[in-house]
Order: C-alpha cells, then structure tokens, then sequence
C-alpha cells in the first residue's frame, strides 16, 4: 500500500498546498506516508487522521511516533461512515484511493463538509486498481467524484488528472463556501 499510494499522496499534496498553520484531518491514513509528509509542513497546524484498519494504524503510529508523542497528531480508529467525535473544524480534509469503499459517498462528503471551516478544501484521489480500468474510466470515476462534492455542497469544484502507470490517477478538489 505504501508503495502505491507514494506518488499519489505527493500528488495530493501538492494540489492542496498546504500551509503551516493549518489543521488537516485524513480519511484512510493507511501506513502514514502522507501523515509523515504532512507533518514536516506543519508549525503550528496539527494532523487528525481516521482509519478502519488497527494494521495501519499501528505502521502509521510506528512511523510516525514522535509527531504522534508531542501531540501534533491524532489517530483515530473508525470509518467515514461513522467519524468518531473530533473537537476540531479542519482547513483541510483528504483522502487518497478510499472513497471506493464508502457505501454512501455523498452522504458522506456532506458530513465531511461539516468538519470543515468556511473556506476549507476537500481533496478526494483515486487511482483505481481493478483490473480492465483505463484513463477513461479513472475520468469517469473522477467526474462522478465532482458531482458527488457538488451535490454535497462544495463550490469551485475541480478535477486533476496526473498520468501514472498503469492507470491515471484523478483527485477531485472542492471548497467549502
């Protein structure tokens, strides 16, 4: 997964150009790549990240340890689909190849919106992985990802494609107003 998602979450992370006082929150922090990356952005931001998975959280709490003791991160066990309580509005919510999984992504966009600050972005990437998936269906799934955060409420909505092998990848990029 690390090595999948590697240049991806780069990818993300640039898109989002993210500042150091921001509060960002991660849906599917897997083994904690993007965590790492965005930490060493932080100053005086802090990272809340949320997964399903107590392998992932273990890798991504073992790589990133010493963020995790001087509190600038928060892991968190649990789905999109049922976020434990978080305290915080975010500046900033992403996630990378998970939203294949959610059984109700709309749904679940409108309450991510909801953790946001006015003016907050969403970053949601994929790059599917199944076999027979081309450029053109990875489009598609990017299109339907633009139509899901504008149905949710997002405002100058996006989609970014970077060409990879062996499918493109796209991340679909919204406001909140």
């Amino acid at each position: 997964m690390a090595a999948t998602n590697k240049h991806i979450n780069a990818w993300t992370l640039q898109l989002l150009k993210i500042k150091p006082h921001e509060n960002i929150l991660e849906i599917g922090f897997g083994p904690g790549l993007a965590l790492q990356s965005i930490v060493a952005l932080l100053e005086e931001g802090t990272y809340t990240g949320v997964d399903p998975s107590k392998a992932m959280h273990t890798l991504a709490r073992k790589r990133n340890g010493a963020a995790v003791t001087q509190g600038k991160v928060k892991l968190h066990f649990g789905a999109v689909e049922q976020l434990p309580e978080l305290e915080d509005k975010f500046d900033v919510v992403l996630t990378v190849n998970s939203i294949l999984f959610w059984e109700q992504p709309e749904q679940c966009l409108q309450h991510l919106r909801q953790k946001l600050k006015s003016k907050g972005r969403i970053a949601v990437t994929l790059q599917p992985h199944t076999k027979g998936e081309t450029d053109e269906t990875a489009r598609q799934k990017g299109e339907k990802i633009v139509e899901d955060l504008q149905k949710a409420g997002f405002t100058e909505v996006r989609l970014e494609t970077i060409r990879l092998f062996p499918v493109s990848a796209v991340c679909a990029i919204g406001v909140n107003p």
